[in-house]
């Protein structure tokens, strides 16, 4: 029967970093570390007055700002500002720059190999973007107890109709749960497109976090990965405050099944645009 000692649970505060030109670079899960066949993790701590060149090669990249620096993202010949919660979704064969002024700049930097075609499932794999909070659209769910963003997901579309993503490499995005949140108790697994299931994690970021696996328990604080292997089941609780994490999965294309009772956990709206608008269910299929 799984338990904690399936998941892979790395402390990035302590994980062992790298010295490089841009500053620190820490592999926190990779295929020979968390056995995440799809998914490479690092945290990079730019320094002041260093940069980061980031050319995609056969890859897609996602890069999330989790500490701004005063610093810059240059993109697509646009230069914007690294605020936290920021960041890129990178095509393969495109670049981009980060620059730390001031002091540190923090990323977690996602690197994903592309999808086949049956994950893709007839989307055309991009345009890549540049974004931050205000470009993204907010989620909460029917309990009120859980508010998420994506900065990456196929199916989150805009009032207008547009995809926030074109591409099933990589789903992402920042979850925040009040005080007593948590997740219903879940379990991802495989589909014919991507039989071995996704790579799955959690980062987290402000508070403590407690995660279930078979009634076993781990307290996590903030700075925490925790990868879990497909057909593990789990929940993710907020523990003894509010909880701040990231989370990814990569490919996006996965099952989840629902083993917990928890009807109002299980529905998403978005955000009202005005006081007025009606809520509009996000449609997760």
């Amino acid at each position: 029967m799984p338990g904690i000692k399936d998941l892979s649970i790395v402390n990035s505060n302590t994980a062992k970093a790298t010295p490089v030109e841009s500053g620190m670079e820490a592999v926190l899960c990779s295929p020979e570390l968390c056995d995440s066949k799809n998914l490479t993790v690092y945290k990079r701590t730019i320094s002041p007055g260093k940069k980061f060149d980031l050319q995609a090669g056969n890859n897609y990249h996602l890069v999330y700002v989790i500490k701004p620096g005063n610093g810059s993202i240059r993109y697509n010949n646009e230069t914007h500002e690294a605020d936290e919660g920021a960041g890129v979704l990178l095509l393969p064969s495109e670049s981009v720059q980060f620059e730390a002024s001031g002091s540190n700049l923090e990323l977690l930097h996602m690197v994903v190999p592309k999808p086949p075609a049956a994950v893709e499932d007839g989307l055309p794999g991009g345009p890549g973007y540049f974004f931050n909070r205000k470009t993204l659209r907010g989620l909460t769910d029917a309990s009120g107890g859980r508010v998420r963003r994506f900065c990456a997901e196929s199916t989150v579309k805009f009032p207008d109709g547009r995809r926030l993503t074109s591409t099933n490499a990589i789903q992402a995005g920042e979850m925040h749960y009040n005080e007593g949140g948590a997740s219903p108790y879940h379990v991802h697994k495989g589909t014919p497109a991507n039989p071995d299931g996704a790579a799955h994690c959690y980062m987290t970021f402000k508070g403590r976090g407690l995660v279930e696996v078979n009634n076993e328990f781990q307290e996590i604080e903030p700075g925490t990965l925790v990868y879990f292997p497909p057909g593990v089941p789990h929940r993710l609780r907020a523990h003894g405050g509010p909880l701040d994490y990231f989370e990814i999965q990569a490919w996006r294309s996965f099952k989840t099944t629902i083993l917990s009772e928890e009807p109002l956990g299980l529905k998403w709206f978005y955000e009202r645009e005005k006081p007025a608008d009606q809520l509009v269910e996000w449609n997760q299929s």
